[in-house]
C-alpha cells in the first residue's frame, strides 16, 4: 500500500509540475500580450496628444470665427435696415418733390395749353376758319 501511495504522490507531483509549467507558459504569453498592449497604448497616446492639441486649437479658432460671423451678421442686419431706411426716405422725398412740383407744372401746362388753344382760335378767326388740324 505504501508503494501505491508513493506512486500516487509521484503522479500528483508530476501533474502539479506539468500544471505549473503550463501556467508559467500561459503567464509568459499573457506578459507578452500585455507588453504589446502597453506598446500600442503608448503609440496611440503619443499620436493622440498632438491630435487633441490640434483639436483644441481648431475649436478655439472656430469659436473666434463664429463670434466674428455673429458680429458680421449684426453689422449686416444693421446695414440692411439702414439701406431700407434710406430707400424709404428717398421714396418719401420723391413723393414730396412730385407733389410739390407736379401741381405747378400741371398748371403751367394747362396755361400753355390754354394759350395755344386761344392762339389757335385767334388764328382761325383771323384767317376765316381755314386752319386745318
Amino acid at each position: 500500500m505504501e508503494t501505491i501511495l508513493l506512486i500516487a504522490q509521484i503522479v500528483v507531483l508530476i501533474a502539479l509540475a506539468a500544471f505549473a509549467s503550463y501556467f508559467i507558459v500561459v503567464l509568459v504569453r499573457v506578459k507578452d500580450i500585455l507588453v504589446e498592449v502597453e506598446t500600442n497604448v503608448k503609440q496611440v497616446s503619443a499620436k493622440l496628444l498632438p491630435t487633441l492639441d490640434n483639436m483644441e486649437v481648431i475649436t478655439a479658432k472656430l469659436r473666434v470665427v463664429l463670434e466674428n460671423f455673429d458680429d458680421q451678421m449684426v453689422m449686416l442686419r444693421s446695414s440692411v435696415e439702414t439701406i431700407k431706411d434710406v430707400a424709404d426716405n428717398v421714396s418719401l422725398f420723391e413723393r414730396r418733390i412730385q407733389e410739390t412740383i407736379e401741381s405747378p407744372i400741371m398748371e403751367v401746362m394747362n396755361t400753355i395749353g390754354g394759350i395755344i388753344r386761344g392762339f389757335s382760335s385767334f388764328i382761325t378767326r383771323v384767317t376765316g376758319g381755314s386752319v386745318s388740324e
